[in-house]
């Protein structure tokens, strides 16, 4: 364990963040990005446990049950329907007057 978190430390702002008493006992946690940037990928992807085992069940548990309600899901359709109509409105691209298709890199 000690050699895998020497290897996590780092240098300068990319310190290995420690889950520590203060932060179990914080009601809320901010994953934030620097520059704007944004997360491509899962928050529980940066998220390190000591036991692999605990490792894989808490990543599959997250993957497997944690949802968006419904009306979220709904509502995300509406805007892709919205967006694909506005698709087939462009005259300069022919796959998009057929098909609505556009390009999006995270929605």
């Amino acid at each position: 364990m000690r050699e895998m978190i020497a290897d996590k430390l780092g240098k300068g702002d990319q310190k290995l963040c420690l889950y520590d008493k203060p932060l179990q006992q914080a009601k809320l946690l901010h994953l934030k990005s620097s520059d704007g940037a944004r997360y491509l990928t899962h928050f529980y992807a940066f998220i390190f446990f000591a036991d692999w085992k605990q490792d894989v069940w808490s990543k599959r548990f997250v993957r497997d049950h944690l949802r968006y309600a419904d009306d979220i899901m709904c509502a995300a359709a509406r805007v892709v329907e919205a967006v694909r109509e506005r698709a087939r409105k462009n005259k300069s691209y022919e796959p998009s007057r057929d098909e609505g298709i556009y390009d999006a890199l995270h929605v």
